[in-house]
């Protein structure tokens, strides 16, 4: 929400009386409240059925082997840089 909207939502509350000031936090937090309530309830999303079909069948991550090629890239990278600054 917008500083500009937010202030304006701001102006109308102060227009109401006490009674209903207290009435709309009161509807304000059963919302969040059953928001949070409905967010708590969620089942985790299974990262198998997300990334289904993304990978061939059978295919397998070696992570040793692209962890190790991303830290021979950054060595080859700092090395140079090291060299440049001398």
């Amino acid at each position: 929400m917008s500083n500009t909207s937010l202030e304006q939502v701001a102006q109308l509350a102060g227009q109401l009386s006490p009674a209903d000031k207290l009435a709309l936090v009161e509807r304000l937090a059963h919302e969040l409240r059953e928001q949070a309530d409905a967010a708590a309830r969620r089942k985790p999303q299974s990262l198998r059925g997300v990334w289904q079909g993304v990978f061939p069948p059978g295919a397998e991550a070696d992570v040793e082997a692209a962890t190790r090629e991303i830290r021979d890239g950054w060595k080859a990278e700092l090395d140079e840089m090291g060299r440049e600054g001398s």
